[in-house]
C-alpha cells in the first residue's frame, strides 16, 4: 500500500512535471514565431470570415432601401424605384429569401405592396450619403449583393490592416489571437456579414483612432472625416474627441477641432441636399415604434415615449447585447488605471477618455441598442486597455506603492 502509494505521487510528479516543460516549450516556440503568427491569425481571420459570408450570405431588408435610393438618381416614380430595387434583389438571392424579405412581417409586407410607404422610408437611408455613393458606383458592374461585398471586403482590408499596423507599432503582434476573440466578443459577426454601412464605418473610425493614437493626426483626421459621410452620427465621435483634447491639452486640439467643424459644414450642405426624416421622428421609428409609412409621420417630442424608449433599449442591450458589459469592464479598467497606473502617454488618455464618453452620449442621444453602434469605440478602447496591461515596466498597483512606502520608513 505504501509502495503504491509513492508510485502514485512520483507519477502525479512526473506528470506536472512534464505537462510544465510542454507549457514552456510551446511558450517559448510561440514567443519566438509571434510576429508570423500574429500575422497569419490576422489574415486567416480575414479571408475565412469573408469566405463565410460569401459562402452564406444574410439578406437584410436595408440592402432594399439602398437600392432604391441608387435608383433615386435617375427616376422620380415611386413604383419606378420600388420595382427596380425588389427586381434587383428578386434576381439575386434565392427565392425562400425574397419571400422572407418581402413577406416576413407586417412592415416588409406593407413595404412591398405599397410603393409610397417604401419611397417615405428611403431619406433615414439616404443620408448615408458616402456608402449610397459606393454602391450606386458598383451596383452596375457587380450587382446589389456583389456590391454590398466588394464594399465589406474593403472595410475588412481596412480593419484588418490597421489592427496589424497598429499591433506591430505597439509591439503587441502575439496578442493577435487575443485581438481576433475580442472582435467576436464586442460582436462583430453581427454586423460584418450585413448588407449595411456599419462594416465599412466601423472599420474606418478604428483605422482613424488608432492612427490617431500613433499621433499620425493627418490620416486620422481625413478617416473620421469620411467616417461622417458614411454615417452622420460619427460626427459625435469628433466632437467629443475635440472636447477631450481640449481637456487634457493635447496638441491635436485645433487639428480635431478643424475635422469637426468641416463635418458639421459637410452635414449642413447634405441636410440641404437631402432632407431627412428629423432626429425625432428617426428615433421614434427605430427605438419605439416602427411605422409602416413616414410620410407626414411629425409626430411632437414625448419625454414619456423617448423614456420609454431609453428603457427599453437598455434593457435590450443587456439582454441581447455584450457592448454594455463591456463598457462597464471598460469603466472599471480605466478607474485602475487612473487611480493605480496612470497611462503612458497623453494621447492615450485623450483617446480612451473619449471613447468611455462617447459611447453614453451616442445611447443618450439616440437610444439604439445595437452593438454595432458602439463596437468602434469599445474596440479601440479595448486595445489601449490591452496595450497599457501587457506594457513592460507599467506603474505598480496603489497597494504595492503603499507597502514599498511603509517598508522604505525608518
Amino acid at each position: 500500500m505504501i509502495l503504491k502509494t509513492i508510485r502514485q505521487g512520483r507519477f502525479r510528479e512526473e506528470l506536472l512535471r512534464g505537462l510544465a516543460a510542454a507549457f514552456s516549450g510551446c511558450r517559448s516556440l510561440y514567443v519566438r514565431h509571434q510576429q508570423i503568427i500574429g500575422i497569419a491569425v490576422l489574415f486567416g481571420f480575414a479571408i475565412g470570415f469573408m469566405g463565410i459570408s460569401w459562402l452564406r450570405p444574410v439578406y437584410n431588408w436595408d440592402l432594399l432601401a439602398y437600392i432604391g435610393v441608387s435608383a433615386k438618381a435617375w427616376s422620380g416614380s415611386a413604383a419606378e424605384i420600388h420595382a427596380y430595387a425588389y427586381d434587383a434583389m428578386r434576381a439575386h438571392v434565392p427565392a425562400d429569401a425574397f419571400v422572407e424579405l418581402t413577406q416576413g412581417d407586417a412592415y416588409r409586407l406593407r413595404q412591398y405592396s405599397d410603393p409610397d410607404a417604401f419611397v417615405s422610408m428611403l431619406p433615414m437611408y439616404e443620408v448615408k450619403w458616402l456608402y449610397v455613393a459606393m454602391l450606386t458606383w458598383l451596383i452596375p458592374f457587380a450587382g446589389p449583393l456583389g456590391a454590398s461585398f466588394l464594399i465589406n471586403c474593403l472595410a475588412m482590408a481596412i480593419l484588418t490592416g490597421s489592427l496589424l499596423l497598429w499591433l506591430r507599432a505597439t509591439n503587441l503582434l502575439g496578442y493577435a489571437p487575443v485581438v481576433v476573440m475580442l472582435l467576436f466578443l464586442l460582436q462583430f459577426q453581427s454586423f460584418g456579414v450585413t448588407q449595411q454601412p456599419d462594416f465599412i464605418t466601423n472599420a474606418v473610425v478604428v483605422a482613424g483612432l488608432l492612427c490617431l493614437e500613433r499621433a499620425r493626426i493627418w490620416p486620422a483626421t481625413l478617416l473620421l472625416f469620411l467616417a461622417v459621410l458614411l454615417r452622420p452620427d460619427q460626427a459625435a465621435i469628433l466632437g467629443v474627441l475635440f472636447f477631450c483634447a481640449w481637456l487634457l491639452r493635447d496638441r491635436a486640439m485645433a487639428a480635431l477641432l478643424a475635422t469637426f467643424l468641416a463635418a458639421v459644414v459637410a452635414l449642413a450642405v447634405f441636410s440641404r441636399l437631402i432632407p431627412g426624416v428629423g432626429w425625432w421622428p428617426h428615433v421614434w421609428f427605430s427605438t419605439y415604434h416602427m411605422q409602416d409609412s413616414m410620410a407626414g409621420f411629425h409626430p411632437a417630442f414625448s419625454l414619456k415615449v423617448y423614456l420609454t424608449a431609453f428603457g427599453y433599449n437598455l434593457y435590450r442591450s443587456i439582454a441581447e447585447n455584450s457592448w454594455l458589459s463591456a463598457y462597464g469592464l471598460l469603466v472599471v479598467i480605466s478607474a485602475y488605471f487612473y487611480w493605480a497606473a496612470p497611462l503612458s502617454t497623453l494621447r492615450r488618455r485623450v483617446v480612451l477618455l473619449a471613447m468611455l464618453l462617447a459611447v453614453p452620449a451616442k445611447f443618450v442621444v439616440f437610444p439604439l441598442h445595437d452593438g454595432r453602434i458602439y463596437f468602434s469605440l469599445l474596440l479601440v478602447a479595448s486595445l489601449i486597455a490591452l496595450a497599457e496591461i501587457v506594457r513592460p515596466g507599467a506603474s505598480p498597483s496603489a497597494i504595492e506603492r503603499d507597502k514599498a512606502v511603509k517598508t522604505a520608513k525608518p
